[in-house]
């Protein structure tokens, strides 16, 4: 059930949408400035920073509930025990935005490399 709380919470919403615009940025700035020096290489050097925004995104979001979890273990000498509905809620709201922004990110991924595949190149080169 924590992890539907974490659903029921806005603020994750929020974070997750803001998140997702960080990790568009790459799009965003090729798509406005449109640099030659940056397509020089094929154009994918957005491709790539987006996976790697991505997979952070991922590990930071696993990382940070871990911890916070971890932290709540040892201050409550709780170490096989399960842990409060509380503790495990709030652990999935420092979760949930990251990992739904990498979702979308992923998702934009996706439709990036099927347009590369049905075009021959990436957008804005």
């Amino acid at each position: 059930m924590p992890l539907k709380n974490a659903f029921k919470n806005k603020k994750n919403y929020i974070f997750g949408g803001i998140l997702s615009f960080i990790g568009f940025l790459p799009f965003i700035i090729e798509s406005i400035l449109n640099i030659p020096a940056l397509n020089s290489g094929g154009g994918e050097w957005y491709v790539y920073a987006t996976g790697l925004i991505a997979t952070l995104y991922f590990l930071i979001g696993f990382i940070w509930g871990d911890l916070y979890s971890a932290n709540i273990r040892r201050k409550t000498k709780n170490w096989d025990g399960p842990l409060p509905e509380e503790v495990n809620t709030s652990a999935w709201n420092r979760r949930l935005p990251w990992w739904m922004a990498t979702v979308l990110v992923v998702i934009l991924l996706v439709v990036i490399s099927l347009i590369f595949t049905f075009t021959g190149h990436y957008p804005y080169c």
